[in-house]
């Protein structure tokens, strides 16, 4: 028999929020920066593995198919069977992962062990913003909100910064054993801090199909673009995969429309969460491979070491923080909308910045020019991941926290995952532009120094090479013909490189629409839903005790109804009409 679901007092989860979030920080952070931070040690497991790049690089994609397949039905796992369980299920897996990883001796078992880890970071990932979101009052929740979007920008940000001083200082082995305690501290502070919390109007009946489904689709999405810009758009496995994810996401959504589906009808049809999971989408796509742009400017286009590639973009997390108090003052009672629209414009002004850098590195005057681009999108990034947080958690009050933030982490990671395909594959196809007209100039200057065609071309594809990470041997040209011809093909790449910022503006001014959406602050959230609940207690309905809440329903992740996570009245049960959490935002 199956053990009844309480949850706790919401006084009980109101005095242990700032433990309970820092709990939760510690599996959030460690699952975000794995993502990045193997970055900078692909040459040296390269190198110690005795394998190929294109095998390599795998250690990378592995975590982040497994990570994006998992979130959603993790994510509604935990509403079903309490969030401290899952989310001390993935610690306990991401942590025997990264373990493994660590003492991996060939690339083939790694690859498995970090498929193995990014399974453990899918099932706990979804928990942030659900647990912050029951374990905070809604006065509270948007500054929470916030803050969780600042901690997953500066981890994704100085992922690269921390794996090279770990590389330079140790060995690679220690980017996964240096998760090893704190995933063990973790999963003991959550069994003596956490109390379980479940959404009690979800039943225990799992969704088998539309879990397939979408894990499916996402795995298909996910791995065609990862290995679409190496294979070839046009390569058979690359078109069948798109072609399959495509078939396996409009038969998740009919799967969606019967009943016990996974994702519910409350959800598809609040406006405001799903205006904000588009947003997310694009902005994220934008965002996230604009990060992997900045990178790639750096070190290939610049000469700079992965290190110091990390240090320039220092600016981006940082302005995220310094404006981060401003923002989460802000987030609890202003419509979302009045934020992230002007600074997605703002971010996009600031990619078009950096779309005009200087083509080579020649002092820090060329940096100066670029840093005013840096603190604009730096700007945007900690303004809008935070005020999308806030829009797409905000409009879920109390209902369905676990599902809801598993789907807001499916959509950033969706998003980076076709930012970074997309913007790869328009700096490909640029390049190839740019690099024949290039070829023309170098041409007529050539004719002057008296070089053959067949030596200059030589030279412009080992020089490509070079500012495309091709080469790790940084070519120094001598003067005369051989520095005209570096030039003007670090002016084709930079040309590639601007157009690649280009597009990845073009993603983020796409969002802004869908950021009108978000009208509803937590503050007029929590309005609505009290005067829904006071409507209904004068009508002699949901004056009864709730099971783990305040008399007459006051749960704190209901905002002024239900209990945490089981959000409404006390009396609404799983087949009950919606209630005043699911109401769509007004307009």
């Amino acid at each position: 028999m199956a053990r009844q679901r309480v949850n706790p007092p919401v006084e009980e989860l109101y005095a242990k929020r700032h433990k309970i979030f820092a709990v939760m920080m510690i599996g959030w952070a460690m699952s975000l920066l794995d993502v990045s931070i193997i970055n900078v040690a692909v040459p040296e497991l390269q190198d110690e593995l005795d394998t190929d790049l294109s095998s390599i690089t795998w250690v990378v994609n592995a975590y982040n198919l497994a990570f994006a397949a998992l979130l959603v039905g993790a994510g509604k796992l935990a509403d079903q069977f309490g969030r401290r369980l899952l989310f001390m299920i993935g610690l306990s897996v991401f942590t025997v992962g990264s373990l493994l990883c660590a003492l991996a001796p060939n690339a083939d078992l790694l690859i498995t062990f970090r498929v193995l880890q990014g399974a453990g970071a899918g099932i706990l990932a979804p928990l942030g913003f659900a647990i912050t979101a029951a374990a905070f009052p809604i006065q509270e929740r948007g500054k929470a909100l916030a803050t969780i979007a600042i901690v997953a920008l500066a981890a994704s940000a100085s992922g690269p910064a921390l794996g090279g001083a770990i590389v330079e200082l140790a060995s690679w082995e220690w980017i996964f054993l240096i998760n090893v305690p704190l995933g063990i501290a973790g999963v003991i502070l959550a069994r003596r801090i956490w109390p379980e919390t479940y959404d009690l109007t979800a039943d225990r009946r799992i969704d088998f199909l539309g879990m397939s489904l979408l894990a499916l689709a996402v795995f298909c999405l996910t791995f065609g673009l990862a290995e679409a810009n190496h294979r070839g758009w046009d390569d058979g496995l690359i078109i069948f995969l798109l072609q399959a994810s495509i078939l396996l996401t409009v038969a998740f959504v009919f799967s969606q429309r019967r009943d016990g589906a996974m994702i519910t009808r409350g959800l598809q049809q609040n406006k405001q969460f799903v205006g904000s999971n588009v947003a997310m989408l694009l902005f994220g796509a934008g965002a996230l491979g604009s990060l992997l742009l900045l990178s790639l400017t750096f070190v290939n286009l610049w000469g700079f070491t992965i290190f110091e590639a990390a240090l320039a973009l220092l600016p981006v997390p940082v302005t995220g923080i310094l404006v981060w108090p401003k923002i989460a003052k802000a987030a609890d009672a202003r419509p979302p909308r009045e934020l992230a629209a002007p600074a997605l414009a703002l971010m996009a002004v600031g990619l078009l910045w950096v779309s005009f850098t200087p083509s080579l590195w020649e002092g820090w005057l060329d940096y100066l020019i670029v840093f005013p681009g840096l603190v604009l999108i730096g700007v945007g990034m900690g303004t809008g991941f935070p005020t999308i947080n806030v829009g797409a958690m905000g409009a879920v009050q109390g209902q369905e926290l676990g599902l809801a933030s598993g789907i807001l982490n499916t959509a950033r990671q969706l998003g980076a995952a076709i930012g970074i395909a997309l913007l790869v594959a328009v700096f490909s196809t640029t390049l190839t532009w740019h690099a024949g007209s290039a070829y023309d100039d170098i041409e007529d200057t050539a004719k002057k120094f008296q070089v053959a065609p067949a030596t200059f071309g030589g030279m412009m594809q080992r020089d490509i090479q070079g500012f495309v990470g091709g080469s790790t041997d940084r070519y120094d040209p001598t003067p005369g013909f051989d520095e005209e011809a570096f030039r003007r093909t670090a002016g084709a790449a930079r040309n590639a490189f601007g157009w690649a910022y280009r597009g990845a503006a073009l993603l983020v001014l796409l969002a802004i629409p869908f950021t009108l959406t978000m009208q509803r602050s937590p503050a007029q959230a929590r309005a609505a839903a009290m005067a829904a609940m006071q409507a209904q207690q004068a009508g002699g309905d949901g004056g009864g005790p709730s099971p783990g809440g305040a008399p007459g329903g006051g749960g704190p992740a209901g905002g002024a109804g239900g209990p945490p996570g089981g959000g409404g009245p006390p009396v609404r049960g799983p087949s009950a009409p919606p209630g005043p959490a699911d109401a769509q935002p007004a307009g």
